[in-house]
């Protein structure tokens, strides 16, 4: 499974671009507020069969953030 891509889909469906999203993409830089963060976040816990932890997702600044703490939980 290929975790960036999952959440490259759940971010582009909320910013209506996905074509520029990288690992590297700043999630604030990409227009998404701390809301947009806990949908992408339960989203990708309802496609993925993981769980997030709350502290987490304080620390999650870029996309890869987010996909290297989902690779951690397979």
């Amino acid at each position: 499974m290929n975790y960036f891509e999952e959440f490259k889909s759940i971010i582009g469906a909320k910013t209506g671009d996905a074509s520029k999203i990288t690992m590297d993409s700043n999630l604030k830089e990409l227009g998404l507020d701390s809301l947009d963060l806990v949908e992408i976040i339960l989203d990708g816990e309802d496609r993925l069969g993981i769980k997030f932890e709350n502290e987490e997702l304080l620390k999650f600044v870029t996309v890869g953030d987010v996909v290297k703490s989902a690779e951690s939980k397979k």
